[in-house]
């Protein structure tokens, strides 16, 4: 191809040359775009991994409420058993007022045990708040993760807006010609 200079040039080599420029600008407008693609695709296979990690989370903590309702479920056993008891020391006062002061007794050790519960379910409480925390701060990743991609979209119509019009600028000039 020769180089522009004061020599006019044949329409034939006007349209070569408009076709080589045509074809390297297409080139490096699909390299960008290859480039782009590979960067986006990059950022949601990171996007993808953070997800597998949450649902392993999740798995995590379902297996973690899994045990509590297991523990729920011996403590409702255990609140059963308790019933039955009363149920028997309600007979057995009935029948031996002499027996008050051990049933008295037991009923103090049943306290105890109630408050053993009661700890044990404000250390439940305590673990699904921190639940329920952890739950917040990845509501705030997601939305950082919104934010990158509005961010990535308007760069991407950016882009596109700038190909239009080098597209119709390139269109104008073989018109022209």
């Amino acid at each position: 191809m020769p180089i522009l200079d004061d020599t006019p040039l044949t329409r034939k080599e006007m349209n070569q040359f408009l076709g080589t420029m045509i074809n390297s600008i297409k080139q490096s407008i699909d390299e960008r775009f290859d480039e782009f693609g590979i960067e986006i695709a990059g950022r949601f296979d990171a996007v993808d991994r953070r997800f597998d990690g949450m649902d392993r989370r999740f798995d995590g903590i379902d297996l973690r409420l899994d045990a509590m309702d297991e523990r729920f479920d011996g403590i409702d056993r255990r609140l059963d058993a308790m019933d039955e008891r009363f149920d028997g020391i309600d007979q057995r006062l009935d029948a031996m007022d002499g027996r008050f002061d051990g049933i008295d007794r037991r009923l103090d050790v049943m306290d105890e045990r109630f408050d053993g519960i009661d700890r044990r379910l404000d250390a439940m409480d305590e673990r699904f708040d921190r639940i329920d925390q952890r739950l917040d701060a990845m509501d705030e990743r997601f939305d950082g993760i919104d934010q990158r991609l509005d961010a990535m979209d308007k760069r991407f119509d950016t882009v596109e807006s700038i190909l239009l019009r080098q597209s119709e600028q390139l269109r104008i000039l073989i018109d022209n010609s």
